[in-house]
């Protein structure tokens, strides 16, 4: 009897235990063919053409910006700042009067000398006179000229040191902020206020020796800079060091770029751009259709309205393109935004736009 009720327990729990199995396998079976049959869903991007352009390779470059004439004015002579004469950025012409020292010690040692000149003249006019009859020697003559000739040399170093105490531009120019102070004593050689010409910058930058043959004196180059995004300058190679770095390998280069509007400043930093000779046309696609992996570099391409993705290899990138050496024609659609929702054989539709931007609310009123 024990044995018998054993046996229908087991058979039972079998029978339970199997259904259960049974339904949980059932289960898996209908999940995974719904996702097997379930249609993908479309994703929303945009797309570009890639093109056959004619691709000028550039030789590129990093330089610093200085101008055609550019110094720290400062006086040769000490003394008592008695004048300013120009105010912090002020646009100023060659020679005009910036800064006045004190002279009223040299203007007093000036009248001196002056007077002892006239004397002089004086006595030497007397004694050229009294020569002619015999007054007077010839060495007493010779004595007067000489100094007459001091008393004129003093003079003019009075004159000089004078001037020099009137501090003038060099050139026309933007001055900076002033260094100095009303009643401030200056020495020689502290510096006053920066003056810069800004007409005309120069940039300095190197190439590597390999590059030399494709770098020539007058040929145009175009710069780009941090303070002006988007905004191209032209300009032209002006000089070529006849040295080659022998440490670097680099040579130094300067080319000159045209600044009416001041837009460049010296000491900027600046991105050069050297075009080469026009070689073979390549396929160009937007840098943003490119997503780059470890693994290879692809763009998903669209045909029959899904995209593929193709690996890629890439060239040089300027003004948001990019050469494609292979796995790309000139004519395919390429997708430009979007890709992150994408597989190989997702279904696309083309859309107006940055999916990805959010577009604006609709007021309902």
């Amino acid at each position: 009897m024990k044995t018998k009720r054993m046996i229908i327990m087991l058979v039972g729990s079998g029978l339970v235990f199997g259904g259960v199995f049974g339904f949980v396998a059932f289960k898996n079976h209908m999940i995974k063919q719904y996702f097997a049959t379930m249609p993908k869903p479309t994703v929303a991007v945009t797309t570009a053409k890639a093109a056959l352009d004619d691709w000028r390779a550039v030789v590129p470059a990093v330089g610093t910006l200085q101008a055609v004439n550019g110094v720290d004015i400062s006086g040769s002579m000490s003394g008592l700042v008695k004048e300013i004469a120009f105010q912090s950025g002020q646009e100023v012409r060659k020679g005009q009067i910036l800064v006045r020292l004190d002279t009223d010690v040299e203007m007093g040692d000036l009248h001196s000398a002056q007077a002892e000149l006239v004397l002089a003249r004086t006595t030497y006019d007397r004694n050229v006179a009294l020569l002619k009859s015999s007054t007077v020697s010839v060495a007493a003559l010779e004595k007067a000229e000489a100094e007459l000739k001091v008393k004129q040399a003093k003079v003019a170093g009075l004159q000089a040191t004078i001037a020099k105490k009137a501090v003038t531009a060099p050139f026309d120019g933007q001055l900076g902020v002033r260094k100095i102070d009303l009643g401030q004593y200056l020495q020689p050689g502290q510096t006053i206020v920066n003056l810069q010409d800004l007409s005309l910058v120069l940039c300095d930058f190197t190439v590597s020796q390999k590059d030399l043959a494709l770098v020539n004196v007058g040929q145009t180059v175009r710069m780009t800079t941090d303070a002006w995004p988007g905004q191209s300058f032209e300009g032209s190679i002006a000089a070529i060091e006849p040295l080659v770095d022998a440490k670097t390998g680099m040579v130094g280069v300067q080319a000159r770029f045209p600044n009416g509007g001041h837009n460049l400043r010296p000491g900027m930093f600046a991105r050069i751009e050297i075009e080469r000779p026009a070689g073979d046309k390549v396929v160009t696609v937007p840098a943003s259709a490119v997503s780059y992996n470890l693994h290879g570099d692809a763009i998903f391409v669209v045909r029959d309205g899904k995209a593929e993705r193709n690996v890629v290899q890439l060239g040089e990138r300027r003004d948001g393109l990019v050469v494609v050496k292979s796995g790309i024609n000139a004519g395919e659609e390429v997708v430009t935004s979007g890709q992150v929702k994408l597989e190989h054989g997702s279904q696309v539709q083309v859309a107006e736009g940055d999916p990805l931007k959010p577009q604006p609310k609709t007021m309902v009123q």
